[in-house]
This record gives C-alpha cells, sequence and structure tokens, in this order.
C-alpha cells in the first residue's frame, strides 16, 4: 500500500529440484481424485450443493477442514458425504500435497509473520478448547481449511471469499499442464493487475476483500488445478466472544456490552489489521521478533 506494508505476495517455485516433481505428483493424485469421485458418483449433485456449479465458476471443487458459517452454532469439520471422504482422506494424506500445505504455510510465515502468529495464537487457543476438531495438515500447515480445486479446467470468476478471515491472507497454488504465458493469470480486479501464474507458484492474497480470479487455460487436453488454504473468519469471533457465538453473547445486558467492547470500532480494526502487514524494512525484525533470528534462511 502507499505506507509500504505488503498485501499480495507472489511466491515462485523454490529452487529445489524436486519441487516441480511434487506438484506433478500432486495434479495426477488430484486429476486421479476428479475422475473417481465422477465414476462412484460422489460428486453428484445434492439438494443445497452442487460441486461442479458454484459461484466461483464450472469446476469440480471439494473443501474441507476446520470451518464456521452457514448457519452452524459452532466451528466443525466440514461434512464431507460418505463416498467422498476417502477421496478426500487420500488427498490429504498424500506426501506431495502436503509438501504444498507446508510450503503454503511457510511462505505465509516468511512474508506475513505478524498475521500469521495471530493465526497461531487463535487457533492454538480453538484447537485447545475443541480437541475434536481436526485440521487437514495439522504437522505441516496453520490453515485450518483447504479447497481442492479439481478442475479439469479451474477457470474462477471475479469474486471475493467473504466467510475468510477480513484480514487474513489465502495461499493459492497452481496445478496442471498449461502454458502461463497463454492462459491461467490471477486477476486482482481491485488492483488491475494481471499476473503469469505457472503451475507450482503460490499467490498469497487477502482473499475476503480483494475480488480475484483468473483466465482461462488454452491447448487441447490442457488441464488447470489449484490448491488452496484459508480461515473463516468466524473461527476468530468465535475465539474472542468466549467460545459462543455473538448471537449468545448479546442475550444478556452484560454480554452485549463485552461484545460492543470487543467489536471496537471499525476504523480501529482496520487500522489494527494493516499493522499486521509487515514492510519491506520492518519484515527481517518482525521475523526475528516472532520466530527467532536464525529461523529462516534467505539465501
Amino acid at each position: 500500500d502507499m505506507d509500504g506494508h505488503g498485501l499480495v505476495f507472489l511466491v515462485a517455485r523454490p529452487k529445489d529440484p524436486t519441487w516441480m516433481p511434487s506438484v506433478r505428483n500432486a495434479a495426477s493424485a488430484m486429476t486421479q481424485a476428479r475422475v473417481e469421485g465422477k465414476r462412484n458418483g460422489a460428486f453428484a449433485p445434492s439438494a443445497s450443493k452442487d460441486p461442479f456449479n458454484h459461484r466461483r465458476g464450472n469446476y469440480y471443487a471439494i473443501p474441507t477442514g476446520v470451518s464456521f458459517g452457514g448457519g452452524s452454532v459452532q466451528p466443525g469439520n466440514l461434512g464431507i458425504p460418505g463416498r467422498l471422504k476417502a477421496i478426500i482422506q487420500s488427498l490429504c494424506q498424500h506426501n506431495d500435497i502436503k509438501r504444498i500445505a507446508g510450503f503454503q504455510s511457510g511462505a505465509f510465515a516468511f512474508y506475513a509473520p505478524k498475521l500469521y502468529n495471530v493465526y497461531r495464537s487463535y487457533l492454538s487457543r480453538l484447537y485447545d478448547h475443541s480437541p475434536h476438531l481436526r485440521p487437514n495438515f495439522p504437522t505441516c500447515s496453520i490453515f485450518p481449511a483447504c479447497t481442492f480445486n479439481l478442475g479439469p479446467g479451474t477457470i474462477t470468476v471475479d469474486h471475493t471469499d467473504y466467510n475468510n478471515v477480513a484480514y487474513g491472507l489465502c495461499a493459492i497454488t497452481a496445478l496442471g499442464n498449461f502454458d502461463p504465458t497463454l492462459g491461467g493469470h490471477m486477476v486482482l480486479f481491485d488492483l488491475g493487475l494481471v499476473i503469469e501464474f505457472p503451475p507450482g507458484a503460490t499467490i498469497l492474497i487477502p482473499s475476503s476483500v480483494l475480488r480475484h480470479g483468473n483466465t482461462p487455460v488454452v491447448g487441447e487436453g490442457v488441464q488447470r488445478m489449484s490448491m488452496t488454504q484459508y480461515c473463516s473468519g468466524g473461527l476468530f469471533r468465535w475465539v474472542d466472544y468466549g467460545f459462543q457465538t455473538g448471537t449468545t453473547l448479546k442475550l444478556t445486558a452484560a454480554g452485549r456490552a463485552q461484545k460492543k467492547l470487543i467489536d471496537g470500532k471499525l476504523e480501529d480494526r482496520t487500522e489494527a489489521a494493516l499493522q499486521l502487514f509487515s514492510t519491506a524494512a520492518s519484515l527481517p525484525d518482525d521475523r526475528a521478533f516472532i520466530f527467532g533470528r536464525n529461523t529462516f534462511r534467505t539465501t
């Protein structure tokens, strides 16, 4: 922004020569998941949900993990129909997919350490209070939820992910066999940016407030998929309100006063949230303060 805070992060592919083979293996696993889901009827539309036709586009999208919203009265693990459960478990246990999940989480910590620390604080309190909650990648990722966008052509329309933490970051990694110079570009509509987004690269964006989407891919037999990780804003509010909903908190006069104090003023919340994003100048010290001086190697 005009004060130098980093808000969008274009994370290049790691230089490790094993990275792209891992990405291709993950893409193969996601392709197989799509094929198996179509074969066994796991993707059949229900009365309330169609995994192929949804507000973000026309492609198979499977969310999983810990969330809160949509009329729920408390945080929970996203409900997964029986035939889809084995497919999601296979994806979450796949070593190359776990590697991508860990890289996304590490990139978040590296570029936004103060914000990462806020996630760590809220989510550790949440899991201590509700040990039945099961994040997808508990040993390698801070994010409580992810979506496997299985394609075959994951082309998202202009949208925001308004249920996510308003000031949070969403991690997106592209997969597939497309030519990134011809299609699959990330479009950040509010910023007027169109960005080449090749397979194996990752982008961190504040997806709750920043309109985004991507362009179609070009070529016969070309596929584009993606893996995203994120956090529902309702989880943080649940912790803030003492592990209850705002509606429950407001049932008493004391609770209404407490909620008003917790919520504060919008301008104050906005300024506090902005300060969670480092500037280029403050980033090394912010990393050192949160994680220790020698945690990250930048060479």
